[in-house]
């Protein structure tokens, strides 16, 4: 029983989560109403003040009395109409929902109307014994403003308190007072009656529809999150194709190369000055090996969110001279020469790492489609607050039509003016890790004339 009382209360009243969005849906719901409901309000009124000023001009005594009225009574209803016909406009036109005078205006105009209805009933009885205009009223508050029930019942009982005492004052017949009495009483049980059931509609439609919204947010939440996982798991198997592509296509290579010298040596199939003219070769397919195995490590952790950047400043004149260093050996087997032109003084703010591996993929590109005896300048300089890092050099160039493509993660390896084996993946990375701190990369090359490829890191202060 207990169970049963409570939620038939909460079939009347908001929640505590409900309330506030309750209460502001009520108050745009009245103010709609009233819109329309003022707007013929107000043609009503005009048309009774028109037709009772004109009719009837020969009315004297109790006529006239209760002809002056319906005037009075009418103008001041399109008066009142009038200033609450424009607030309601303003209020819906910018939003002042939350202000206490727009939460006031359908409690003032169901008063309001339910005292003129009163009014105009008492001014009938002095030709009439019908309460028709105070039933008309009562009826039509509870089917188109939405009230709280409680406070209707306030309103309404306020309202047929005015009613007894109009009446009483303008009938002077006891008989017809008693059924006024009891028709006025009939009327405003009914219209809180229906008033009720339209607040329980309301408050039952709204927590439908509020049920409704929040359904279609999860699940458009839920979209979302499939959507996501779904990217996710088209960017893995993309990364994991892609990765078991460039290991078949550029690891094997180089390891089935080693694995088969590695033989002829073990074997006593080559003698030892054939062995020392093969060395050059091995160091080089060694460090392709190496530069692609790391590249593929990198690559992966990445692509796993497992590499972080961790800024620092340090020497660019320094960490260049080293991975030339690193370079030399390959470089000399093609008489190219490597310059270092960065200036002793520039220092950048990134991680030494990831632009070490940028530096080193941009070098060795440089070999790879360099020509025997070409050059290969490292040069550096300021530009605001991030410094420009190029590489530039005398080889074979880029075709315009492949640029745009260059660091987009569907590049594979192609082969050097030696036939040298690339990565396949070193410009993407160069891009990715370039980005991680802060800088851009890009390239100008002219076929059969060369390459310059640059990026920017942020200058330490």
């Amino acid at each position: 029983m207990k169970h049963y009382i409570s939620n038939s209360k909460a079939d009347f009243r908001f929640n505590r989560e409900e309330s506030a969005a309750g209460r502001e849906e009520a108050l745009k719901v009245n103010l709609g109403r009233l819109v329309y409901l003022i707007s013929i309000g107000l043609s009503v009124a005009i048309a009774h003040i028109v037709l009772f000023y004109f009719f009837n001009t020969e009315a004297s005594g109790t006529e006239l009395q209760w002809k002056n009225g319906i005037i009075a009574s009418h103008s001041t209803m399109f008066l009142v109409f009038l200033i609450t016909g424009f607030s309601v406009i303003i209020i819906r036109k910018r939003g002042l929902f939350n202000k206490p005078c727009a939460r006031a205006i359908p409690h003032f105009m169901f008063l309001f109307f339910l005292m003129l209805g009163t009014i105009i009933t008492g001014i009938d009885q002095l030709i009439t014994n019908a309460i028709t205009p105070f039933m008309i009223v009562c009826f039509f508050t509870a089917m188109v403003l939405i009230i709280p029930p409680l406070l209707s019942a306030l309103y309404y009982l306020f309202a047929y308190t005015l009613f007894f005492f109009v009446i009483t004052h303008f009938q002077p017949f006891q008989d017809v007072l008693l059924s006024n009495y009891v028709n006025g009483l009939t009327s405003v049980a009914i219209a809180w009656f229906l008033s009720m059931v339209l607040w329980r509609n309301f408050v039952y439609r709204f927590r439908n529809d509020r049920l409704v919204r929040q359904q279609q947010t999860a699940l458009q939440e839920q979209n979302l999150e499939l959507s996501r996982i779904a990217n996710e798991l088209r960017e893995v198997n993309k990364s994991r194709i892609r990765l078991f592509s460039i290991i078949s296509h550029d690891l094997r290579g180089p390891l089935a190369n080693l694995s088969s010298l590695m033989r002829l040596v073990q074997s006593d199939d080559i003698t030892e000055p054939e062995f020392k003219e093969l060395l050059p070769e091995l160091a080089s397919q060694t460090l392709l090996t190496s530069e692609l195995l790391d590249n593929l490590l990198n690559w992966s952790k990445n692509n796993l969110n497992g590499i972080t950047c961790h800024p620092k400043a340090f020497a660019i004149h320094e960490i260049t001279s080293g991975i030339i260093r690193l370079y030399a050996g390959q470089a000399d087997l093609k008489g190219l020469e490597i310059l270092n032109k960065t200036d002793p003084q520039h220092k950048a703010y990134a991680d030494p790492g990831m632009i070490s591996l940028v530096l080193r993929n941009l070098i060795s590109n440089a070999i790879k489609f360099s020509g025997k005896n070409g050059k290969i300048t490292v040069y550096s300089k300021l530009s605001g607050e991030v410094t420009e890092i190029s590489v530039e050099d005398t080889g074979i160039g880029i075709k315009p039509e492949r640029i745009p493509s260059l660091f987009g993660d569907d590049q594979f390896s192609t082969q050097g003016t030696a036939g040298e084996k690339g990565t396949g993946l070193g410009l993407m990375l160069c891009k990715e890790f370039v980005e991680r701190n802060g800088g851009r990369i890009g390239v100008q090359s002219t076929p059969e004339k060369g390459s310059r490829f640059w990026f920017t890191v942020p200058t330490a202060t």
